[in-house]
């Protein structure tokens, strides 16, 4: 009789144990599958916090100067995060594909609509109609950066944007007699805060040039872009945005 009480007194340490146990490997289950759906909720928050810097872009009507700005975002995201980046930066192992923005300034082909009508037939500044960032340099940007500080370490910025607000039409036709005066107002113009003048035919061309090359880089600020809705993608594992593309509308601010 003693020894049966003593096997179910073992017996039931026995069950007690294997009960803790069970309850052990449910709690470290539990916390396991909580671990795990707060990373994929944590990862999600991320993915969601990166495409709206980005989706806030997705639509009608976006300025040049905000396209602008876009790009920038975009080319330092390719440099730190993506497998573009350097050695130095977290890309090499975060590994995340890069991400493309493209912008069309004569969507359709046919007549053009982003240029500048002078004596050239051609633009100064936006020569392309086509552009595509899609790495860790924003050529673009540097291209243009380069191009407009010349100008305004040279002239001004207050005296060219004086000079192009001064324009009813940012770009002059000056084969339109119509436009005769904003010609001879362009060849004239003395920036006496620079000591630019005019002495020879030489330098006169070389000011309206400038003034027509920091026009496009206005007009470009000014300029509304579409993004195209059905050619933005997402990188189907880790559900970034990857490609925007936006299309010129042909009109300005």
């Amino acid at each position: 009789m003693e020894n049966a009480s003593k096997a179910l007194v073992m017996a039931g340490s026995v069950l007690i144990a294997l009960m803790i146990i069970g309850a052990l490997l449910l709690m470290v289950n539990n916390l396991s599958s909580y671990q795990e759906t707060d990373k994929v909720n944590t990862r999600e928050a991320q993915v969601i916090d990166f495409n709206n810097q980005y989706e806030t872009y997705n639509r009608k009507n976006v300025r040049g100067s905000d396209l602008y700005s876009l790009l920038n975002r975009a080319v330092d995201y390719n440099r730190r995060k993506s497998t573009t980046g350097t050695g130095k930066d977290e890309g090499q192992y975060l590994a995340y594909e890069p991400i493309i923005i493209t912008f069309d300034l004569n969507p359709g082909g046919g007549k053009e609509k982003f240029y500048a009508t002078t004596e050239s037939g051609f633009n100064h500044l936006i020569k392309d109609n086509n552009y595509t960032v899609s790495d860790t340099s924003n050529k673009f940007r540097d291209y243009i950066y380069e191009r407009v500080k010349t100008l305004e370490d040279t002239y001004g910025s207050d005296s060219l944007n004086n000079l192009v607000i001064g324009m009813s039409k940012i770009f002059i036709d000056t084969n339109n007699s119509s436009d005769k005066e904003k010609k001879v107002a362009v060849d004239t113009f003395n920036i006496a805060s620079k000591n630019v003048s005019v002495s020879n035919f030489s330098q006169l061309l070389n000011h309206r040039t400038a003034v027509y090359t920091y026009a496009e880089y206005v007009q470009f600020k000014r300029a509304k872009f579409d993004c195209v809705t059905d050619e933005v993608e997402y990188n189907p594992k880790t559900g970034r945005i990857i490609k925007m593309k936006f299309n010129f509308t042909g009109n300005f601010e």
